[in-house]
């Protein structure tokens, strides 16, 4: 049942960080930080499946179930050691991604691609930030060389109004973080939260695997 119950909320994180991010995808590049949302889904699918096994061993007290249920158990630990490692060695990496990406959606691909022009907007508007690094990022942009729509887009203002994005930059009307850190601030965030359910879920594996091996000790070996 625990695991039944610890497949679900691993779902359920892995699907409410894919679903919060989705807007995000197209500025964070190849960071990697959809398909940690993708494993955890996958694991929490695989934790219910593997709850099931051991389920079936302790009821029926059949060993062949509790030992497959404790390698199970096992593989998935290594993996999600490995993975954390993984993500540990890489962070810097995302982390440049996310801004690299973020620099080439304001400087060049705003107001061309639809995609970008309303993930931007978007993000923007969300987390109350303006630019890549500020909102002088949009002085240089090709946006703005094309465009006599404002100092900013419109999805910059503090407060979203008609003309609210025609006034000089630092006049306090704009949002002044820049997106690029607002993203990895995101991203931090909904990485702790997967790390702590992961650290949760490794907890009560470990608890798991031990009381498969104890069950398994005290069955008989009749039972076999």
């Amino acid at each position: 049942m625990y695991f039944q119950i610890a497949g679900i909320t691993v779902m359920s994180v892995g699907i409410w960080t894919r679903v919060s991010a989705s807007e995000y995808a197209s500025l964070m590049g190849e960071s990697g930080f959809q398909a940690a949302a993708n494993i955890m889904i996958a694991a929490g699918a695989l934790v219910m499946f593997i709850g099931f096994v051991g389920c079936c061993g302790a009821i029926k007290e059949n060993k062949c179930f509790l030992l497959l249920y404790f390698f199970l158990l096992l593989m998935i630990f290594i993996l999600e050691i490995a993975a954390g490692i993984l993500a540990y060695v890489k962070r810097d990496k995302v982390i440049s991604t996310v801004e690299k990406a973020m620099n080439t959606s304001v400087a060049v691909e705003y107001g061309k691609s639809d995609k970008i022009t309303k993930a931007v907007d978007h993000a923007q508007e969300m987390l109350k930030c303006c630019g890549a690094k500020g909102p002088k990022d949009w002085d240089t942009s090709d946006w703005k060389k094309k465009s006599n729509n404002g100092t900013v887009p419109q999805s910059c203002c503090k407060t979203p109004k008609s003309g609210c994005n025609k006034g000089a930059i630092g006049s306090g009307d704009y949002n002044t973080e820049g997106c690029a850190q607002a993203l990895k601030d995101f991203i931090k965030g909904h990485m702790k939260t997967l790390g702590g359910i992961g650290v949760g879920i490794a907890i009560i594996q470990i608890l798991g695997m031990i009381f498969s091996l104890c069950l398994f000790r005290s069955i008989g070996y009749e039972k076999i």
